[in-house]
């Protein structure tokens, strides 16, 4: 195959077999990592573009954003990377197989900041548990926020589901994380003298979970 050919990189469920068999998807078995929430896909193709010999999968709910994305990813003809327009939640729990991913990238998730809407946060235990089904053992997910309370509830919320396993130690999280990709909220958020809070945690993959088959965030 031509390497200057542009790859479609939207992928269409309706037109495959469930669970996903990530190896048709791509063509072959490399690795595969997952972005929940990629927005405009800079972080997403900045990270496929610089590691060509691994896949990447990301899940968008937003169709402008996804749509901006997919253009982007056109453009710089990038080939292993595919996206999904859909809720994150329904995705975790009904395209994937188990121990499909060796990472998954959240990265600034919306904080909803008010009690009310605090049900709406990605982090939940049926969330984390369809996320532990498809992720391998130790498999890794890296989290980003400025939002303080928001990390403390993340790093509650994963001690209590007991799923996953906080890498850093207490407080629970790093200020720097030298060699990642920087996405265009982190640069926003430096210039106004935010302070990003980096979060990673292990995946136990504890047996005795059941994970829901629907749901939203």
């Amino acid at each position: 195959m031509d390497n200057s050919e542009i790859v479609n990189p939207v992928l269409d469920i309706s037109l495959r077999t469930l669970p996903l068999d990530m190896t048709d998807v791509f063509g072959n078995p490399n690795e595969c990592l997952l972005e929940i929430g990629f927005g405009d896909g800079d972080f997403l193709i900045e990270n496929a573009l610089g590691n060509p010999g691994k896949n990447y999968v990301g899940i968008e709910i937003k169709k402008s954003r996804f749509n901006k994305a997919v253009r982007r990813a056109k453009r710089q003809k990038v080939r292993n990377v595919r996206f999904i327009h859909m809720d994150a939640d329904i995705a975790a729990g009904e395209l994937f197989d188990t121990d499909t991913f060796t990472t998954a990238f959240i990265n600034f998730p919306d904080p909803w900041p008010k009690d009310r809407h605090k049900k709406h946060r990605i982090i939940n235990r049926g969330f984390l548990t369809k996320l532990s089904r498809i992720m391998k053992k130790d498999g890794v997910i890296e989290m980003a926020s400025d939002h303080g309370e928001y990390v403390t509830n993340t790093l509650y919320t994963m001690r209590k589901t007991g799923l996953f396993e906080t890498v850093f130690p207490d407080p629970g999280y790093t200020l720097q994380m030298p060699g990642r990709k920087e996405t265009k909220y982190e640069a926003e958020f430096r210039s106004e003298g935010r302070e990003i809070r980096y979060m990673k945690f292990k995946n136990l993959k504890r047996t005795g979970f059941s994970a829901g088959r629907s749901g939203k965030i």
